[in-house]
């Protein structure tokens, strides 16, 4: 199919994908008539179009047109003898397809990405084939963990990225800000400053972090963030760690952005609302999954 005036952008944006598409489809010859011998991925080979160039149907004698019915004499392929290796290795395999009365239907090519699935589709796979592969880091089950709360985790990810727009970065991009941090007002405001060297973050994130378990807190980012990730222990307090990092990244981050506005809780407010949002997280969990929502209250509830 052709590209028409009439499609819709996103038709188009569909037709355009289809040569990326045929890599994790194969379709298993029935009677051959809906299988193109050029286009179709019929084969091991992908499309052979693709691996011939437009000059193939010329060089092998075979119409562009053809579909592999058309090659079927009734009990074997009808094809000019092979001039190359690639197309001898097509022949050979063309002699062990059998065409029959059945239609032709597709199935999922799980060897098109290196991976074998039982032919099922599994969009893992696919999301992992086209992605950039990078290395693992070391917080990604710090952040991407079960049962946390997404704008937490999404805003924690920037974070460790640092792509959030502290005064530091403004001032890199070119703008004119007052490099002073809006929490303390006696440093420049950065990232690592913020967490956990400033002091009104610090006397919040310090006391939670005692409270928890996590034993020395650091001031540091890094520091904190590979000992978040390192802690070790049961699964409900490996939870809470996490989830408890996360909510002063985001409440404090809150703080900063009311300050703009004229807003002010102070350090004290912002303590408790971290509990009992922590408080309020575990109760979620209680109608779908009672035992872990009691488990993680009680060891909530039992640290001083």
């Amino acid at each position: 199919m052709k590209e028409k005036q009439t499609h819709t952008w996103l038709f188009k944006k569909l037709l355009r994908l289809r040569a990326e598409a045929t890599q994790w489809i194969r379709i298993t010859p029935g009677n051959g008539c809906s299988i193109s011998f050029w286009h179709s991925p019929w084969s091991p080979f992908g499309p052979l179009l693709q691996r011939f160039g437009s000059h193939g149907p010329r060089h092998s004698g075979i119409p562009l047109s053809s579909s592999l019915s058309t090659l079927w004499n009734g009990s074997s392929g009808i094809i000019s003898p092979a001039r190359s290796l690639l197309m001898e290795q097509v022949h050979i395999h063309l002699s062990t397809i059998t065409l029959s009365d059945s239609p032709d239907f597709p199935i999922w090519n799980s060897a098109g990405i290196g991976a074998n699935n039982n032919n099922k589709f599994v969009i893992s796979k696919i999301y992992d084939s086209i992605r950039d592969s990078r290395p693992k880091v070391f917080w990604n089950k710090a952040v991407w963990f079960s049962k946390g709360i997404p704008k937490h985790k999404t805003l924690t990810w920037l974070f460790l990225l640092n792509r959030c727009p502290t005064r530091d970065r403004l001032l890199s991009w070119g703008l004119q800000t007052d490099p002073s941090c809006l929490l303390c007002n006696n440093h420049p405001e950065s990232r690592n400053h913020i967490f956990f060297d400033c002091s009104f973050t610090r006397s919040i994130w310090r006391p939670l972090s005692r409270k928890i378990g996590l034993t020395s807190p650091s001031d540091s980012w890094d520091d904190t963030a590979r000992a978040v990730t390192n802690f070790t222990g049961t699964v409900h307090h490996i939870f809470l760690t996490r989830i408890a990092w996360q909510l002063v990244i985001y409440e404090t981050w809150r703080e900063r952005n009311h300050l703009h506005r004229g807003s002010f809780k102070g350090s004290e407010r912002l303590f408790s609302l971290i509990e009992r949002t922590i408080t309020n997280r575990i109760s979620s969990f209680r109608q779908d999954n009672p035992e872990y929502s009691s488990i993680c209250m009680q060891l909530w509830l039992s640290m001083s």
